[in-house]
């Protein structure tokens, strides 16, 4: 039978909506029925954009939530408590963007209430789901003992000084900046790929910098201090001792970002293609040369790593699967960028024991 699926926050500037219709789409047990956005054009502008009816607009959030059978929120990181909580109150299966809140407190107390209620709770954390992570994954084997992983991640859309004051440039509305954009997947992935093997990372040294400090605001009556991060840089430990460096930035070219893990005997790099490379370690300590490793059937899913979650999210609601990206997932890759905050604010390195709920 198929589901009834709403979308709460359609968006404008980015609209991460845009990307989940296309994995709902990939898989035949979902239908998106009902979509709901604060500014009813938006609404409208995203229904026009993907050929859906004008019927699927809801005029308000509790009209959309008494007519769907689940619910994905892509709306700004301080309205998703409310949201999380009134999707729970229905009872009803939840998907929700990331972060799963704006800190650690929160979204473990979310976690917590979503547990209680006895729903299906969900991160958007698609990225291991990409072809480049399947390869990347299947090869991590071949590393030996890992010692080093380092990733650069972002996008360089807000470099330009002339777009406005978005709720993601504001503390009280997104929480960090850049690092939580862009280093929530850098830590899924890295968990991913090396939870198993190394352990977490358990250990953080961060600086945080706001490269633009001013903009206009949106409605134009002047401009307004951004007050959270333009980029972020971390290094951290693993359990294994392995060293960590991930970089974050929205206002940097995206030309340098890439991921690579190396090891006792082997090495992975990414491009930022997603081209993966992998070269082997000889006894002697040199390296042969790097090869590209395809991408094969197994790595790719029906609607790429969006059509994968949505996949998921409808097997775990169907046939009660277990699985690994709920909110208290969520809470604890929250939990690593607050200790990245704290490090950057105090000046020295943050245990991430040291965040509590």
């Amino acid at each position: 039978m198929v589901k009834r699926l709403g979308i709460i926050g359609t968006g404008k500037s980015i609209g991460v909506s845009n990307d989940h219709l296309k994995g709902i789409r990939a898989v035949p047990g979902w239908e998106l029925t009902s979509i709901y956005d604060l500014h009813r054009d938006h609404a409208e502008h995203f229904a026009e954009k993907n050929g859906m009816s004008s019927k699927v607009i809801r005029s308000s959030l509790d009209d959309l939530l008494s007519q769907v059978d689940a619910v994905t929120i892509c709306t700004d990181n301080k309205s998703h408590a409310e949201l999380v909580r009134e999707a729970l109150k229905r009872g009803l299966p939840v998907q929700c963007e990331k972060p799963l809140s704006r800190n650690y407190a929160e979204s473990l107390a979310l976690a917590k209430e979503a547990q209680e209620a006895g729903v299906v709770h969900y991160m958007s954390m698609q990225y291991r789901y990409h072809p480049y992570a399947q390869i990347i994954k299947g090869l991590i084997g071949e590393l030996g003992e890992v010692y080093y992983y380092r990733q650069k991640l972002g996008g360089a859309r807000i470099a330009n000084p002339g777009i406005g004051l978005e709720w993601r440039m504001q503390k009280e509305l997104s929480g960090p900046g850049a690092l939580i954009d862009f280093g929530v997947h850098e830590l899924d992935l890295l968990h991913y790929f090396l939870a198993e093997t190394c352990g977490d990372i358990t250990e953080v040294q961060a600086e945080l910098v706001t490269a633009i400090k001013e903009r206009d605001k949106l409605d134009g009556s002047g401009r307004s201090q951004v007050t959270n991060d333009d980029m972020g840089a971390i290094i951290g430990r693993l359990e294994n001792g392995g060293l960590v460096t991930l970089n974050s930035s929205r206002v940097v070219p995206d030309d340098g970002n890439g991921l690579e893990i190396v090891g006792t005997r082997g090495a992975i790099w990414m491009d930022g293609k997603g081209d993966v490379y992998f070269r082997g370690k000889k006894p002697n300590g040199t390296w042969d040369q790097a090869a590209l490793v395809p991408a094969e059937a197994k790595h790719m899913f029906p609607g790429l790593a969006r059509g994968k979650q949505y996949a998921e999210f409808l097997d775990i609601i169907e046939n009660g699967t277990s699985y690994e990206l709920d909110f208290f997932y969520g809470a604890q890759i929250v939990r690593v960028i607050d200790a990245a905050v704290r490090s950057s604010e105090e000046g020295r390195k943050v245990s991430i024991s040291e965040i509590k709920d």
